[in-house]
């Protein structure tokens, strides 16, 4: 899901963001300022957002204007209003404006909000789908789109089933194409797939097949229908439980750094599970195949999130293996507690912690497992487990010692 907030509130952008994270962990949250950035541009994409969360009032406008201006451009979503000293005129003038909904913003809460938002999801889902399946989705005769999964700014994912056959598959469709300037990212988003395809694991997604449709490249993939790892962290998860997930996405990094691929943006959400509670790991969309040349994946550019970022990538420098270690032991601590290891007000300060602060302690009933925890986030590369065979080892020695040990 992707919504954007414009608002000039810093703060109360910050609750609504707050609230839509809170049960759509992976979902895309941009903010507008129209204070400071002036009018939204008549070019500001607005075709693959989910909802627009609207402040009034906004900037120096006189009425609904801001409103009126949005809900006049043809690929507008649903727009709920969030107005400062709301009335029930106010209210009826906005739906009669064309808002979703309305909230005082003093009377929102988080039951009612999300009430809202779900009720509204089939109908932006279906404007989503009739815009772009006569874009993105052009060229590809053989399956029925059935709902977006996410969007992005570089790139869709579609729920489809396929004629015939009426297995569902997930897709994944590029928005940019070679004859826009983008030829290198086209390059890449292929390269870099058609190396995972060739992996055969039970932790990694399966690739069916990849190709370019009417100037646009596909990825037609294995549906995982059991959610995200992120959202299964909504509910506390048991030690044991963590350990196994450890031991499953570590089986699936070693399965791709063996194939010469590093993932770079590795997170909860980039975890999914299937029905029988497997993992598999998802979106490599920021992966770096080690062998392919810089000038495909580019150099000195930051990549990947900030809570789960090794302190060299935070740092723009280069990565290997080590970093996606890093990046699992921020997952695993996730698991373990509840909580991020490290958190700021902004992405620097995160990215500045991951690298000076001391590391995260777990509680007394979980200190069996602080030295292998620090090991994954230590500062220094040469500190971590230098593989992810190695981490494997070491979860298979204390397998072992606890079955003794009964």
């Amino acid at each position: 899901m992707q919504f954007l907030i414009i608002d000039d509130d810093d703060e109360y952008r910050r609750v609504l963001r707050y609230h839509i994270e809170v049960e759509w962990p992976d979902a895309v949250v941009e903010e507008y300022q129209p204070s400071a950035a002036g009018q939204l541009p008549d070019g500001f994409p607005l075709k693959d957002l989910s909802f627009i969360l609207l402040g009034h009032p906004t900037g120096q406008e006189e009425g609904l204007h801001w409103l009126k201006m949005l809900i006049a451009r043809a690929e507008c979503p649903p727009i709920i209003l969030f107005a400062e000293d709301g009335d029930e005129f106010l209210a009826v003038e906005a739906i009669k404006a064309g808002a979703a909904d309305y909230f005082p913003k003093g009377k929102l809460t988080h039951s009612r909000l999300i009430e809202v938002i779900r009720a509204g999801l089939p109908l932006a889902d279906n404007l989503v789908l009739k815009r772009t399946q006569g874009a993105d989705l052009r060229g590809l005769k053989d399956y029925t789109f059935i709902a977006r999964l996410h969007s992005s700014y570089l790139s869709s994912v579609y729920l489809a089933e396929e004629e015939g056959s009426r297995q569902r598959r997930a897709f994944k469709v590029l928005k940019s194409v070679p004859d826009t300037g983008d030829g290198a990212l086209f390059d890449r988003f292929l390269q870099e797939y058609e190396v995972i395809a060739k992996i055969d694991h039970p932790n990694v997604v399966k690739i069916f097949d990849l190709g370019v449709a009417d100037d646009h490249a596909y990825i037609a993939m294995e549906y995982l229908s059991g959610g995200t790892l992120a959202r299964r962290l909504l509910e506390p998860i048991g030690h044991e439980e963590a350990l196994d997930c450890v031991r499953q996405i570590g089986r699936a990094l070693e399965a791709i750094h063996k194939a010469g691929v590093l993932h770079r943006d590795l997170k909860p959400a980039n975890v999914m599970l299937r029905d029988d509670g497997t993992l598999a790991l998802i979106d490599f969309g920021l992966a770096k195949q080690m062998r392919l040349e810089a000038a495909i994946t580019g150099t000195g550019q930051i990549f990947g999130t900030p809570y789960y970022m090794s302190p060299e990538q935070g740092h723009a420098e280069s990565v290997d293996e080590r970093s996606d270690i890093y990046s699992l032991g921020c997952i695993f601590y996730e698991m373990l507690t509840g909580d991020r290891p490290f958190i700021a007000s902004t992405p620097m300060g995160v990215i500045y912690k991951h690298a000076n602060a001391p590391r995260p302690k777990l509680a007394k009933p979980l200190a069996d497992l602080q030295p292998a925890l620090e090991r994954m986030l230590a500062v220094e590369p040469r500190e971590r487990f230098q593989s992810a065979t190695e981490l494997g080892d070491w979860l298979e020695a204390r397998q072992f010692a606890e079955t003794v040990a009964r």
